[in-house]
This record gives C-alpha cells, structure tokens and sequence, in this order.
C-alpha cells in the first residue's frame, strides 16, 4: 500500500518541485540539472528508497556540479534517515 502511495506521488512531481525542494535546501540548479535529477527521480525511485542508489549516484557525480553533487547525495541521506520509517 505504502508504494502504490509513494508511486502516485512520484508520479505528480514536476520539475517545479525539484527546483523548489532545491532551493529550501539551499541547493541552487541550473536547468539542466533540473531535468537530470527529475529524470533519474521517475525512473529509479524504487532504488533510491528501496535498493543501493550507489551506482546511480556514481552516475550523477559526473553529470552535476560538484557543490550540487555533494548537497545532494548528503540531502539524500539525510531526509532517507529522518523518513526511513514511513518507508
């Protein structure tokens, strides 16, 4: 049930969202960034919350900036830890 849930939510996210999230986290994107990130988001949600994200952050490292890179995969474990629960 919690996945039908968090899948219907991926599925409404946009790239407005994104950057919004972004920006209160004190994480500034170029637009190509954006899409990178909304794109990896909709197709390996599942790992991301479920599996080992480390191959597709290896991934990411080379196509983001390394200040958005690093805000990123240390934003990510962090909101995972604070949320692991309703997982």
């Amino acid at each position: 049930m919690k996945e039908q849930l968090l899948q219907k939510y991926i599925e409404k996210i946009t790239k407005e969202d994104i950057k919004k999230f972004s920006n209160s986290n004190s994480i500034s994107l170029c637009d190509e960034e954006i899409d990178i990130l909304y794109m990896e988001l909709k197709k390996n949600w599942k790992v991301f919350l479920y599996g080992n994200p480390t191959p597709i952050f290896r991934e990411l490292k080379t196509k983001l900036s390394p200040t958005t890179y690093e805000k990123g995969v240390e934003l990510f474990y962090t909101m995972k830890q604070k949320y692991q629960a309703f997982l």
